[in-house]
């Protein structure tokens, strides 16, 4: 599948050059039952464990060096490399799942959770681990690498090793041979060093060929000194133009016989390839290490045969809360609960794992600080050629997915449970139309035995819109929905059943697929044959309703006509009246009140009839008969009479006769009172001037003669007879001037209020000036009245405001304010007051609060005020506090402008 080159083909494989450590790391790997596998820089797989292969389907070979894409949709390839890139920008690595959708070979998508750990060296990233959940277990065994060393103890087997250089020294360390190895490895011609001190071409030429020149010479040279012991060493030849870089093994040993005794021999072995392997071997093993802690979603251990344990990832630090330093040594029963070590349970899964390999289980455990956890446990046990080494062990926190599963389970049981106690009826529909799942409710509504309902399809029942029309199957609520995927809302659907009518709310919602296509729909029915019922007799009701409130309304209005004459308003009474009953054209009528009846043209007494009857509070008859005329062309069913509701109607109407009439009563008699008053208060007004003006004067005649006969109670009687004429006077002309408001009034035309205070006030300045009163005004209005009465108006107010200002002087202000067609104008005054419960009362004639030593007056100005104010069509009002001043309020209508 790839050409790609530098892949690890064999990371997650068994070698036999894996050393125990390795093995330990790939037997934990592979016994993790989710995959895991490395990526690199690019997003290529470098790594794959056993259950990873499962899970894709794919051979390992055919994985490896691919693209993650290869096994995942481009969408999710490409969030994941932009997760990836995020964290490495942020420098964060969360501990959050990643959802994806894993492809196999065969086609199957396959929903995954996917954790995600970067590798990050020098901030380069490297590449990521991932764990996928979830596949089966895989337990592959290692074997060590033998080693490749076979010393040799003579020269003649130097000499025919292949591939080895050689130096021969004699006793004084010159070199008297080497072979062609040694110019390959060390860039040395033979012929020019032949013969030469060697310590002196280590120091000038060997010396600066290594990779570590110092170590290198004085490891060797220190041979010569003491040409006694076997030396065995490693290094480095850099590369050159006559040389390129590989690793030596240097051995050498004193020559204890033959022509060079006293020499020495020294062999160098290439072993580049090894300590590539080695060097591959110990990235495996980091790679497998960083793999291991990166996985912290697990807590991934060993544990010796005993059950001690000798490794700790971070997972398992951050799972269960002990560091490496704290746990490592001792035993994994620390892990269980008290009940759990009591009942031997440690011992026992050992002893499973050892004896069928493996042993999985949930169960709680228990953290460093004593806190508990669900847990997901797998322990498999490790074997090198039959033997037990120890045990792998993985363990998973699981307590978000028990509660969460326990949730579930809780809320599905609540589901079914309200499901089945639902007064609605509720139903899973398949696209065929076939019931997936139904609750008693449901089956009911059907008119279905409750273990019949997934035999139901939505085309077995006629329904019926609200007009009474067939709909379609294709137009109910079931099929609308899977063909639009939009849901239905209190959609009203009659069924005809044996026993009547049935109506139901239906409202049907889609349950979508992967792609938003409706897969099922969900159901729900409710019975409102009974509010369907109601509301048609509510209909029914209103519209009997309707007809009397229309009935009471026309009556109302006609009624309201004072001014026109009874005959012409009882008849277009009478006229109006049949189109309010049922049968408007076989409806006559007959009114009468006192000497006036009307009847229509086809009244006459008949046998169906309904009456009633009143009288005014004068004793005037009121009477209202409605007959009813057969129809023969009614068959007998439909020739009913009067209703109750028609009945009662007929008695209203007659009531509001009576009111009307007993208002026309009283407005004539207020009428002929109000005149008769009106001449009387004149006619007295009007005759008592004279006999009081000879009173006045007589005793002003009596003060003129004998005032100096007089003593001192005489003179005091005399005045309080002269002061008492001189009120009478002044409420008599009070009492004329109250009785000629309506009657000597100018008539209304626009009026500045501002003119009208400033007369006033020019009429009260010496009052002003006696009580040092103050008055100030706001702009004032033009309003529509009589300016002569406004007049008298403003100047009662006024004198009242100085009047009763108390011992400061008066302070007086006026105000104007505009509300729809009318003004408010209020003076207010910050004099004695008036008590609430007098408020109303000094608007009555003759009526005071205080004597007239206290202050003087006739008791008829407020009175006079409010006469003038409502001729005006105005109101007045009084708001006060004693102690704290008044308000005196009255509306006037505005001007149109």
């Amino acid at each position: 599948m790839s050409d790609v080159a530098g892949v690890s083909t064999e990371l997650f494989r068994s070698e036999e050059s894996d050393s125990d450590s390795l093995r330990r790391c790939r037997t934990l790997v592979n016994a993790i039952d989710d995959g895991i596998f490395q990526l690199n820089a690019e997003g290529r797989f470098v790594a794959i464990n056993d259950a990873i292969v499962s899970l894709t389907g794919y051979p390992r070979a055919d994985l490896l060096g691919e693209h993650v894409s290869t096994v995942v949709s481009a969408p999710d390839a490409k969030r994941l490399e932009d997760a990836i890139r995020t964290r490495l920008e942020e420098d964060v690595d969360p501990d959050t799942p990643f959802n994806l959708v894993v492809e196999t070979a065969a086609g199957e998508r396959i929903s995954c959770e996917l954790r995600v750990s970067l590798l990050v060296a020098n901030g380069e990233l490297e590449g990521a681990v991932g764990v996928v959940r979830a596949v089966d277990d895989h337990d592959p065994t290692n074997e060590q690498l033998p080693s490749v060393w076979t010393a040799s103890d003579s020269i003649a087997s130097v000499i025919d090793e292949a591939n080895v250089g050689v130096f021969v020294l004699d006793d004084a360390f010159d070199i008297v041979w080497a072979d062609e190895t040694i110019e390959e490895y060390f860039g040395l011609e033979r012929a020019e060093i032949i013969g030469r001190d060697k310590p002196t071409l280590i120091r000038e030429t060997i010396r600066d060929r290594l990779a570590d020149p110092e170590t290198f010479a004085q490891t060797v040279l220190a041979t010569y000194e003491d040409n006694t012991s076997v030396e065995q060493f490693e290094c480095r030849v850099t590369a050159g133009t006559d040389r390129k870089e590989r690793w030596l093994e240097h051995r050498s040993k004193p020559i204890e016989s033959g022509p060079y005794a006293g020499g020495r021999i020294e062999l160098y072995y290439d072993i580049t390839d090894r300590k590539e392997a080695q060097q591959a071997r110990q990235e495996s093993e980091k790679r497998f290490q960083s793999i291991v802690d990166a996985v912290d979603e697990y807590a991934i251990f060993m544990l010796d045969p005993d059950g001690y344990v000798r490794s700790w990832n971070e997972g398992a630090k951050r799972i269960k809360g002990y560091s490496a330093t704290e746990i490592i040594g001792e035993h994994f029963s620390t892990f269980y609960t008290e009940a759990d070590r009591e009942d031997d349970i440690p011992e026992r899964n050992l002893t499973h794992a050892r004896e069928t390999g493996t042993v999985e289980g949930e169960g709680w455990r228990v953290r460093s600080d004593g806190s508990r956890f669900w847990a997901s446990v797998t322990i498999t046990a490790i074997y090198d050629e039959g033997e037990l080494q120890g045990y792998a062990k993985i363990t998973r926190d699981m307590t978000d997915r028990r509660e969460r599963e326990q949730r579930l389970r809780h809320e599905y049981e609540l589901s079914e449970r309200i499901l089945e106690t639902s007064p609605v009826g509720i139903a899973v529909v398949n696209r065929d139309g076939s019931t997936a799942r139904a609750n008693e409710r449901m089956a009911e509504l059907l008119d279905l035995p409750s273990d019949d309902e997934s035999v139901y399809t939505t085309a077995q029942r006629d329904m019926y819109d609200t007009n009474g029309e067939f709909i379609p199957i294709e137009e109910r609520p079931v099929p609308r929905v899977f063909e639009t995927g939009t849901p239905v809302t209190d959609r009203e659907i009659r069924l005809n059943r044996p026993d009547g009518q049935q109506w139901l709310s239906v409202n049907v919602r889609p349950i979508t697929d992967e792609q938003g296509e409706p897969e099922q729909v969900v159901e729900t029915a409710t019975d409102i044959t009974d509010l369907k019922e109601l509301a048609q007799r509510r209909k029914r009701e209103l519209e009997e309703r309707e007809k009397e409130l229309d009935a009471v309304q026309l009556a109302t209005n006609l009624l309201e006509t004072a001014d026109q004459p009874a005959s012409d308003l009882l008849q277009e009474f009478v006229t109006s009246l049949p189109q309010f009953f049922r049968y408007p054209n076989r409806t006559a009528v007959c009114v009468s009140v006192g000497d006036h009846e009307v009847v229509t043209d086809t009244y006459e007494p008949l046998e169906q009839r309904i009456t009633a009857s009143s009288s005014t509070a004068n004793g005037t008859p009121i009477a209202i008969d409605i007959v009813l005329h057969d129809d023969p062309d009614l068959a007998a069913d439909d020739a009913a009479g009067f209703s109750d509701e028609e009945a009662d109607l007929l008695e209203t109407l007659a009531t509001l006769l009576k009111l009307h009439f007993d208002r026309r009563e009283y407005i004539e008699e207020l009428q002929a009172s109000n005149g008769r008053l009106e001449q009387f208060a004149y006619a007295a007004s009007h005759d008592l001037q004279e006999p009081l003006r000879m009173v006045t004067s007589y005793l002003q005649l009596i003060e003129t003669r004998y005032g100096e006969a007089l003593d001192e109670d005489g003179e005091e009687f005399l005045d309080y007879a002269v002061d008492g004429a001189e009120r009478m006077r002044e409420m008599i002309d009070g009492l004329l001037e109250y009785s000629r408001v309506e009657t000597r009034g100018d008539p209304f035309e626009a009026v500045d209020l501002e003119t009208v205070l400033s007369d006033v006030l020019a009429d009260l300045q010496f009052s002003i000036e006696e009580h040092d009163a103050e008055i100030t005004a706001e702009s004032l209005p033009t309003v529509v009245g009589d300016a002569s009465q406004l007049r008298q108006v403003f100047q009662n107010l006024l004198d009242n405001a100085i009047e009763y200002s108390g011992d400061e002087p008066p302070r007086v202000h006026v105000a104007a304010e505009r509300t729809g067609d009318e003004w408010t104008i209020s003076i207010r005054d910050d004099g004695i007051g008036i008590a609430p419960d007098d408020e109303e009362r000094v608007f009555e004639v003759f009526q005071r609060l205080h004597t007239n030593e206290e202050h003087a007056g006739t008791g008829i100005g407020l009175a006079l005020c409010r006469r003038i104010v409502e001729r005006h069509d105005g109101e007045i009002w009084v708001d006060s506090e004693p102690g704290e001043g008044t308000t005196v309020s009255f509306t006037l209508p505005a001007t149109d402008s």
